[in-house]
């Protein structure tokens, strides 16, 4: 690779680093050498990364060889004093026992990024270049790395902590005993860089602990790869054994640090949490006085007595005396006091300095016993022994030394704890009066205490990081493609910094059109603000012009939304007006899930329709998941809009008392932001990352369309990214509409023609990778595609399927994976059918409720039939919107085979009239077949039967029958077979069999 002279240090980059990289390594370096603090921002698709890891292992090398060559020096020096006398020799000895200790004063490099994901890509990175070969290991929760079946059976990550713990402490995990004995196997110590999934296969290969082997990694690591939480949570420093001092601490990603430092030290605790800790207490003091628990589990840990757990029932009982006390003023937005009413609220129930490590050891202790007792019997599992734990851990973290700073930094708001109805534990509990009646999980009606909700918030980001720099790390590095402006960010750390630096972009003003546009093709002003967001002229403008610039841009087209509320309002609109229908047909429309599970499907999707060359439009929100990290280079994202500024709720007490924070603690000499600066600076911030999702290498164009008239103001301009303002010019304006789509248009004929094309990425689908096989015929009847469940060959499919599923091989199962297994020799689908319902059940709510519906009633295990090829790709997201389907079965299971001959009786005796294959079709053929009363009926029964019980299942029949019996349209009722359940398929069947 080439090397590069930089800063006095040879760095080795894959290719001729462009000046932008130049000097952000030169900023890298200095930092590390004089040891100070660098805040360092280069725009998303500069390189960023690979800049950082190869000018900051470059500077770790060489002091490496500076140190070897010392190492030389002093064995000569040995050597040649042989007969001199052995004191020299034993301190010569002693120097080097020390210095091998200390990794010879060689610094290590810990790279925090905020998500595993980000780090999985930075690990990409790292083996592109020539620091491959340097030691490397990525820390990762019990819930990545874990491999023991049982502790992997555990639900949420809080169980499966616990009971690690607890096999670890009683040696029942094989697979953690062997670490020890493993830990210098070669295939662990041999590669040098191993990601969360390369540790699992080791892991599994070796029978060994991932989690624990990859500890064992750590010391002998040049560089460390793990979350911010590792490093910015004071209990998950500790529990993760961190050290850090002499450490470069590198903060990629770095735009959200304030809010991350914030988080971490606060901490939430309710009534309903005290109350039933006092139960699970109460009930294992029942067990210990009855003498079953020698009978209930027999390896549980009892490190505790009956007088440890009466004096925690007291403290608590006092504890929950105390939060009832405490006088709400405002039962809507709540009641905010000192942070001294914390301390004050624990004191009275004799929570101290110092009796606190050994409370929390206690309820660490109960966990682990309530864990293994829970799977002898029906008993929660001490999730809130771990709250009241977390809380204390917080509370307590900071020192009596420092009470005058938390006092000036944390509030205390207390709110009302909404009560929830329908607990038959918790009621049961309340019969017994006392207090174990009230601290259910709350407080009873009619009673004069109210159960609370106590936040204890931090506001002072600088007072997390002030523990992170009293650590004695070497360097703190701040990094991302969107910290500016970044005085402000400064001051609110309050860190002493030496380096900073404001990147241009690395590409050319021809690459980027970046337009603000203050009125949509009718003239309307585009302004998102609360005034105007419920105006229907606004939001159809807002829609007319997104229709507009989706039919110029070519291939992706991002459009991100202030707030999900927004979003939702916007599609209801747009599809009531039939816009949504005009945009779907210049591109299929993906909005943006909020499940982890849906999301990963559906961005697969929506990649999959850019390389089918139809172009897709994705709807997110701003601080969403896409706007945050998500790669939309070349095709993926040709441009991007944003309809307006994402401001925090102004009436969140939060917010408020962020604000009042700010005011009270500003001066000259900090520097901190107003509280109203901040508030406009939080929803720019938002903007700036949401439009890096577009530009992200030094070859890819798009078009950065600001459509809110507000960003023309200088306030709103000076805090977008620097790069972005010096496109917009020094005096911005709005831009009529009519020039603005002419110049689009302009610029993407200009870019196709000039820019060469981006490198293809692979276009098999995860599920063609894995079997590539023939589709045979259905003979018999050519539209209507039979149910597989039969043949042979759908029994092979299947059983390969199974294994393609158990090994991981893909982790999302979309409807044309499902249609792909019928009639295919080597491979099919056939996944649970209740995980893939639950990944496309939508949060946004849809105008026309049916739409989702469908989507999420549509799947049944192995029983879709082979759909057309555009089918779900195009639809999967769309929730609102027009979605395609599987093409229309006529099919069962094996089991009712006979039951499919009088299915196919219908339309093989009228092949002209089958029910369409596209669900959007499907639907409006049914709306154009029945009156409006009777579709309103027939959506809020497919409502009803979204739980799929067997009654809502009957009344769907009975709407079914009712609407679609007549000859002419029983094909539409033959098509709703596949949307029903396989439970219910049956009866389906037999009662559409005798009509």
């Amino acid at each position: 690779m080439p090397e590069s002279l930089i800063a006095g240090i040879p760095v080795h980059f894959p290719f001729e680093p462009y000046p932008v990289q130049r000097a952000y390594m030169e900023k890298v370096i200095h930092c590390l050498r004089d040891g100070t603090n660098g805040v360092l921002e280069s725009p998303t698709g500069t390189g960023k990364t690979l800049s950082l890891l190869c000018s900051s292992l470059a500077w770790i090398r060489t002091r490496q060889s500076e140190h070897q060559m010392q190492m030389v020096k002093m064995e000569k020096a040995d050597f040649s004093g042989i007969g001199g006398g052995a004191p020299g020799g034993d301190l010569s000895e002693l120097a080097k026992t020390m210095g091998r200790a200390n990794n010879w004063g060689v610094p290590k490099v810990i790279y925090a990024s905020r998500t595993h994901s980000q780090l999985t890509q930075a690990m990409r990175e790292l083996k592109r270049t020539a620091y491959a070969n340097m030691r490397s290991v990525v820390l990762g929760s019990r819930d990545q790395l874990c491999i023991h079946p049982e502790v992997m059976r555990e639900l949420g990550n809080s169980n499966k902590t616990n009971m690690c713990k607890l096999r670890v402490h009683s040696k029942t995990c094989s697979f953690q005993m062997r670490v020890e004995s493993r830990k210098d196997h070669p295939d662990l110590r041999g590669p040098t860089i191993m990601d969360i999934e390369d540790l699992v296969k080791v892991g599994q290969r070796l029978k060994i602990c991932p989690y624990f082997a990859s500890r064992e990694l750590v010391p002998q690591a040049d560089i460390t790869f793990m979350p911010y939480n590792y490093l910015l949570d004071p209990k998950a420093r500790k529990a993760n054994k961190i050290e850090l001092g002499n450490t470069i601490v590198i903060l990629d990603e770095a735009h959200n640090i304030e809010k991350i430092c914030e988080e971490s030290a606060s901490v939430q605790i309710k009534s309903s949490d005290v109350a039933m800790a006092i139960e699970d207490i109460t009930h294992i003091m029942q067990v210990f006085a009855s003498g079953e628990s020698q009978d209930m589990a027999g390896d549980e840990p009892k490190d505790f007595t009956l007088d440890d757990l009466t004096l925690l029932k007291e403290m608590l009982l006092e504890l929950e005396k105390a939060i009832d006390a405490v006088v709400v003023d405002n039962a809507v937005d709540g009641t905010t006091f000192p942070a001294s009413m914390m301390y004050e609220l624990l004191g009275k129930a004799n929570f101290t300095y110092g009796n606190v490590a050994s409370i929390i050891s206690l309820l660490d202790k109960l966990v682990q016993y309530l864990l293994v007792a829970s799977q002898q019997m029906s008993i929660r599992k001490g999730g809130t022994f771990t709250l009241l734990s977390d809380l204390l851990t917080i509370v307590f973290a900071n020192k009596e030394d420092v009470m005058s700073k938390v006092y000036a930094s944390f509030k205390v708001h207390v709110l009302v704890e909404e009560s929830k109805q329908g607990h038959g534990k918790q009621q049961g509990a309340k019969q017994q009066g006392g207090w174990l009646g009230k601290g259910t999980i709350a407080a009873a009606t009619g009673s004069s205490k109210v159960a609370k909700i106590i936040n204890f918030w931090c506001f002072n980001p600088g007072f997390g990081m002030e523990q992170l720099l009293n650590t004695q790390v070497r360097s703190v590095i701040l990094t991302s493609g969107t910290l500016a402006p970044l005085k402000p960010l400064i001051a609110e750390l309050a860190i002493p910094v030496a380096q900073h630096l404001e990147n241009p972009h690395i590409v050319d003003q021809s690459q980027v059109y970046v337009k603000i546009i203050g009125t949509g093709p009718d003239r309307q002003q585009l302004i998102s603000n609360y005034a105007n967001r419920d105006n229907p002229k606004y939001v159809s403008s807002l829609g007319q012009t997104i229709l507009n610039v989706a039919r110029i841009v070519p291939d992706g087209l991002l459009v991100f939304f202030p707030s999900y509320p927004m979003l939702n309002k916007c599609v209801d609109a747009w599809q009531a007006s039939g816009l949504w229908a005009d945009i779907s047909c210049k591109k299929p429309i993906f909005l943006e899930p909020r499940s982890k599970d849906q999301f990963t499907s559906t961005m697969e999707e929506f990649y999959q329709a850019i390389r089918d060359s139809k172009g897709a439009v994705f709807m997110a929100v701003c601080r969403g998941k896409v706007s945050e990290g998500l790669d939309f280079a070349d095709r993926n994202g040709r441009a991007v809009i944003i309809t307006g500024l994402p401001f925090p709720p102004l009436k969140d007490p939060k917010v408020i008392l962020k604000r009042r924070y700010l005011e009270a603690n500003r001066t000259r000499e900090n520097q901190l932001l107003s509280g109203q600066e901040w508030y406009n600076l939080d929803a720019t911030r938002a903007v700036n990352q949401a439009i890096g999702r577009v530009i992200r290498h030094r070859n890819d164009y798009g078009a950065i369309l600001l459509c809110d008239s507000r960003f023309k103001d200088a306030s709103q301009v000076q805090q977008l990214s620097k790069w972005i303002r010096g496109h917009l010019g020094d005096r911005p304006q709005c831009s009529p509409f009519g020039p603005i789509v002419r110049e689009l248009r302009q610029f993407f004929k200009n870019a196709e023609a000039n820019m060469k094309l981006p490198d293809e990425r692979e276009t098999d689908s995860p599920l063609e990778t894995v079997c590539k096989t023939e589709v045979e015929p259905l003979a018999a009847i050519p539209k209507v595609k039979r149910e597989p469940g039969s043949n042979a060959t759908f029994k092979s499919a299947n059983e390969s399927a199974i294994k393609v599923e158990m090994a991981n091989s893909i982790k999302t199962w979309t409807p044309a994976d499902y249609a792909s297994a019928a009639g295919r020799k080597l491979g099919g689908a056939a996944p649970n059918a209740m995980d893939f319902m639950s990944r496309l059940d939508s949060n946004v709510s849809g105008l026309v409720v049916v739409l989702p519906l469908f989507q999420s009633i549509d799947f049944n295990c192995c029983t879709d039939s082979k759909s057309g090829s555009s089918g779900l790709v195009k639809i999967h997201k769309r929730e609102r919107s027009s979605p395609t389907a599987p093409e229309s079965t006529s099919q069962v299971s094996k089991k009712r085979y006979k039951l499919v001959e009088n299915i196919k009786v219908e339309p093989s005796s009228s092949q002209a009239k089958v029910a369409p294959e596209d669900r959007a079709a499907f639907l409006r053929e049914l709306r154009s077949l029945v009156t409006q009363d009777q579709f309103r009926r027939f959506g809020k029964a497919l409502l009803e039967y979204k739980n799929g019980t067997y009654e809502s299942f009957q009344a769907l029949m009975a709407i079914l029958l009712d609407v679609l019996s007549a000859p002419k349209v029983r094909y539409m009722l033959v098509g709703m077979r596949k949307y029903l359940k396989n439970e219910h398929k049956e009866e389906f069947d037999r009662r559409v069999g005798n009509l």
